[in-house]
């Protein structure tokens, strides 16, 4: 059984800070007719934080393990052409660099970053054109920079709640 909790009925700052993060993300890649805004979107939700301080030690992190993920995937498309490997580099190599993506963040103290780290070592990967591989993780970790510079703008501009659980 469903049960709402009616004392969580509300729309908090922080969903509304993170509501504006996203659509100013949309408004700037399609002002600047940049593609798709999801990386920025997402870097945004992943950035905003309870305050901007928060936000920046976050979102600097994230662009850190985004670059890190971003160099991860380029060697392994690198290692994969220059081998003339397939399915092999797609499966076993995955494997080894999520290895070593997760060891080396684990290592840095950036456990927190893993996830977002882990989404554009695959959107990288999977999504390149095999003439684009270093433009391509450099875009990729720009939207990145893009949506967190959009929320911590936003986190610094608009109110925090006074109350702490509102956010």
């Amino acid at each position: 059984m469903i049960y709402i909790d009616r004392d969580k009925l509300h729309i908090g700052m922080r969903t509304v800070k993170s509501s504006v993060s996203v659509g100013l993300c949309v408004l700037l890649f399609k002002l600047l007719d940049r593609g798709s805004p999801m990386l920025a979107g997402l870097a945004a939700i992943f950035a905003l934080r309870e305050d901007w301080k928060r936000s920046a030690h976050f979102g600097i992190r994230r662009v850190g393990g985004n670059a890190i993920a971003g160099g991860f995937a380029i060697a392994l498309i690198a290692i994969k052409s220059s081998l003339g490997l397939g399915f092999i580099a797609d499966f076993f190599g995955t494997v080894i660099f999520f290895i070593l993506l997760i060891t080396t963040l684990n290592v840095l103290t950036m456990s927190d970053v893993i996830v977002g780290a882990s989404a554009t070592f695959l959107v990288v990967y999977f999504n390149i054109e095999n003439d684009q591989t270093i433009s391509y993780a450099v875009q990729r970790v720009l939207d990145t920079l893009i949506g967190s510079l959009i929320a911590l703008s936003v986190n610094f501009i608009l109110p925090t709640s006074k109350n702490p659980a509102e956010d």
